[in-house]
C-alpha cells in the first residue's frame, strides 16, 4: 500500500479516481455509487479490525512447540551422549516423531493459510454473528483451551451456519470478546474460511 499522500498524485498519473484505485478496476457511472460505498464499508471494516488481534490458531501452536520440542530434545541427545553413549538413538527417535508432528501441523497450517488468502482475493467477505464457542475437551494447551466457533451469515438472502478450525482461547474468552470475518466462495457458501479476532482487553 503506497503512502496516503500519494493516493491522489498516483490516481492523476493513471487517469483514475481514487474510488477506482480502491476497488482494482474500472468504474461505469452507473456502478460509481455503489462502489463507493462498499469502498467506504471495507475501509471502516479494515480500521475496526486493526484495533482487534488475531486469535491463536491451533495448528500454528502445534508447529512451534512441536519445533522446539525436537530441537530440546536433540539438544539433550548431543550433550548426554558425551555422558551415556546410549542415549543418543532413544532421543533421536523422539526427536523424529515431534519433527512428524511439525510437519503435519505445518501442512495443515500452510493448506489453511493459502485457502484463506484464495478466498480473500476472489471471495466475498461476509459480516457474521457468533453463536456458540463449541470448547474440545481432547485437548489443552496450559491454562489455554481449544475451542471451535459457530457461527451464521447471510449471502443473497439466504442463512448459512458453520463452524471454524480450533482456535487457542484463554479460560474468560466470551463468545462477546469475539468478531469473525468470514471468506466464502461466491459459486459455493459452504466453502468458507475464517479469520478470528478478539479485544485487546
Amino acid at each position: 500500500m503506497p503512502d496516503v499522500s500519494l493516493l491522489q498524485p498516483l490516481c492523476d498519473v493513471l487517469g483514475i479516481s481514487l474510488n477506482e484505485l480502491f476497488s482494482g478496476e474500472h468504474i461505469s457511472a452507473e456502478e460509481y455509487k455503489g462502489k463507493a460505498e462498499e469502498n467506504i464499508s471495507r475501509l471502516f471494516k479494515e480500521k475496526q479490525i486493526a484495533n482487534l488481534r488475531p486469535v491463536k490458531y491451533l495448528f500454528s501452536v502445534c508447529a512451534n512447540t512441536a519445533l522446539f520440542v525436537a530441537v530440546i530434545e536433540l539438544a539433550v541427545g548431543l550433550v548426554g551422549n558425551f555422558f551415556n553413549s546410549t542415549i543418543l538413538e532413544p532421543m533421536l527417535i523422539n526427536v523424529s516423531v515431534w519433527l512428524m508432528l511439525f510437519l503435519a501441523s505445518m501442512s495443515k497450517l500452510v493448506y489453511d493459510r493459502n485457502k484463506l488468502k484464495k478466498l480473500k482475493h476472489s471471495g466475498a467477505c461476509m459480516d457474521s454473528e457468533i453463536e456458540d464457542m463449541i470448547p474440545a475437551a481432547w485437548i489443552r494447551v496450559g491454562n489455554y483451551v481449544t475451542c471451535r466457533i459457530a457461527f451464521r451469515f447471510i449471502y443473497e438472502g439466504k442463512e448459512y451456519k458453520a463452524v471454524s478450525n480450533y482456535y487457542v482461547l484463554t479460560q474468560f474468552t466470551r463468545k462477546e470478546d469475539l468478531y469473525a470475518n468470514v471468506y466464502i466462495n461466491k459459486e459455493n457458501p459452504a466453502k468458507y474460511s475464517v479469520e478470528l479476532f478478539q479485544t485487546g482487553r
